[in-house]
This record gives structure tokens, C-alpha cells and sequence, in this order.
């Protein structure tokens, strides 16, 4: 009799107990809602590729669905708009980078966003160093040979970016200016008309992020001159950063994150909880392998982090613009 109503108990006790061992711990967010993470830019870039990456894994960790939603157009403007309009609880989440949230304010007069007061920081997952890079037919294979051609030949060079008023452009003009060189800027739409560019010998040099140069630099169809950011790429370690070779604009240091926002009144517990289950998914040896393979190095920072970060970024990158006279076209 007791076995039979021991047996009993187990028997009524095992759904719970399979709920316990299988169930995703739930977000607090509104109930029977999925998750859209807006990728303010086209489907097939860097930026959605670390958004279905994270985005998968994350509806795993969560219990819920997670729907990438690619929403293009205006510089990032768009998506980012949507995403500060959005309600208010975690359901809503925006996967971008530096540009849509710092170089706009200075590019446009008008935005349908603040990005300083919209929005909520959550995590930067990645950084993706630029790389400054030669056509392999010019007669320079350093910054210092770029220096000197520019002397012999003024206004005989270009220089190719992914945007007016991107950080590959403010870098560029930097440099342009501090060589001297009277390069003609050749804006393109994103960073693999760049690298085309630069493959066709159309332009001199070109600025696009390591992870699209890196196969044509180990291939020999690039020459690489130099990185931007504090330290070298992981992924390109025999290529010097800028300040190594004495250039000392603060503008140099920075690098184009990917990071994770969400709308400014989203409640605090509910951002803290985002952070850790994200950051929890960037620092699995799987995704870390994937992000560094593809060229990115690993930030993986905390909302108090990515909110310090992004004020002393702020104000660089906002006065060059002003500075250089960048007006979005």
C-alpha cells in the first residue's frame, strides 16, 4: 500500500518536475509577447549577422520568440525611431551600431529620435576595427610611403568609405588632412563596395572594417596600412593602429560597435536582466569562436559601461563632423 502510493506521488509529481528541468527562465515582460530585435539596417550585413547569432540563442534563453526585423533606411534612423516609439517593457530591442546613435545627431538637423535620451543601454557585444587599406597596384605599402606619394603627387589620390558622415569617412578626411593629400572622397553604400573598389583599383585607399578586408589582406589583394582603435585587431595582429605611427587624433582610438538598446522607460530590472542573458550568450565558447572568426573583438559590456563609453565617444566623434563641415546627402 505505501509503495502504491509512493509510486503515486512520483507519478503526479513528474510534469512538475519535467517543467522544472526543461523550462527557459521567462523575461519579465508583457505577457505572450515575442521579442523583435530591429536591425536598422539591410538583411545580409554585419550587423544582422550578430543579430540572428544572438537572436537565436536568445529565444532559447528566454522562453520566447525572437524576430529579427531588418528595418533600413536613413542612415539607421528608421529602425532606431521605431525601436524609441516602441513600448516600453522588453519586448522591443534595437541591434545597431555607433553611426544610428551617435553620428546622425550631427549628420541630420532634424531626427525623429534623441539618442542620448530615447533609449536605454543595454550591451555592446562587438567592435569591429577599421582597417585602412591600399589598392595593391600603389606605390605605397606603409603610411609613411602614403605620405610621401601624396607630396610628389598632390590631389592624385581617393579615398573610399562606407558613408558620408560614417566613421570611415571622419577618419579618412582626418588622416587626409593630416597627410596633406588632397584626396577625393568616394562615399559608397556600406563596406563590400568598398572592398571593391579597392580589389578594382578604382580608389587608392579604402576604410571598411577587418572582418571584410581580412580574406583579401591574407590573400594579397589588399595591402593593409594601419588599424584604428587602442590596440591591434586579433584578427590582423601584423597590422599597426594608427597611433603607433604618432597619429594622436582621438578619433583614431574609437571603432564602430554592435550593441543592443532598448527604449529609455524599459524598467531597470528588466535591462539588467537583458545584459546578462546576452552577455551570457557572447561569452559562450561557440558564438565567442563564430564573432572572432568573422574579424569582431569581444566587448561584451555592461549597461554602466556601454553608457561611459558611449558619452566620451559622443562628444569625439560629434565635433569632428561639426568640424569637417559632413552634412548627410
Amino acid at each position: 500500500m505505501f509503495k502504491t502510493w509512493m509510486a503515486a506521488c512520483c507519478l503526479a509529481a513528474l510534469p512538475l518536475c519535467a517543467f522544472a528541468q526543461t523550462a527557459s527562465p521567462v523575461m519579465p515582460v508583457a505577457p505572450a509577447k515575442q521579442v523583435r530585435l530591429v536591425v536598422p539596417y539591410p538583411a545580409g550585413g554585419a550587423t544582422d549577422f550578430v543579430a540572428r547569432l544572438i537572436g537565436e540563442r536568445l529565444a532559447k534563453r528566454l522562453g520566447q520568440p525572437v524576430l529579427v526585423d531588418n528595418k533600413p533606411g536613413a542612415a539607421g534612423a528608421l529602425g532606431a525611431a521605431d525601436v524609441a516609439r516602441a513600448p516600453a517593457d522588453g519586448s522591443v530591442l534595437l541591434l545597431t551600431i555607433t553611426d544610428s546613435q551617435i553620428n546622425n545627431t550631427a549628420l541630420f538637423k532634424t531626427l525623429p529620435y534623441d539618442p542620448q535620451k530615447d533609449f536605454a543601454f543595454v550591451t555592446q557585444i562587438v567592435r569591429s576595427p577599421a582597417i585602412i587599406s591600399a589598392n595593391v597596384d600603389l606605390p605605397a605599402k606603409s603610411i609613411d610611403e602614403l605620405r610621401r606619394l601624396a607630396a610628389q603627387k598632390p590631389a592624385s589620390l581617393s579615398y573610399a568609405s562606407w558613408g558620408v558622415g560614417g566613421l570611415g569617412h571622419l577618419a579618412g578626411e582626418s588622416l587626409n588632412r593630416e597627410l596633406k593629400a588632397g584626396m577625393v572622397h568616394v562615399p559608397q553604400k556600406g563596406e563590400g563596395p568598398v572592398v571593391t573598389d579597392l580589389l578594382s583599383k578604382t580608389v587608392s585607399i579604402g576604410l571598411s572594417s577587418v572582418a571584410s578586408a581580412k580574406q583579401h589582406v591574407q590573400a594579397g589583394k589588399l595591402v593593409p596600412l594601419a588599424v584604428m582603435g587602442r590596440e591591434r585587431s586579433t584578427a590582423l595582429p601584423q597590422v599597426p593602429t594608427l597611433r603607433e605611427l604618432g597619429f594622436t587624433d582621438p578619433l583614431y582610438d574609437t571603432n564602430v560597435w554592435l550593441g543592443v538598446l532598448a527604449p529609455a522607460r524599459t524598467p531597470p530590472a528588466t535591462v539588467q536582466r537583458l545584459a546578462e542573458e546576452i552577455r551570457a550568450i557572447v561569452a559562450a565558447e561557440d558564438v565567442r569562436t563564430v564573432l572572432v572568426d568573422r574579424g569582431f573583438e569581444l566587448m561584451n559590456t555592461t549597461p554602466e559601461e556601454f553608457a561611459s563609453g558611449y558619452r566620451r565617444e559622443f562628444e569625439v566623434i560629434t565635433q569632428r563632423i561639426r568640424a569637417f563641415g559632413i552634412e548627410a546627402q
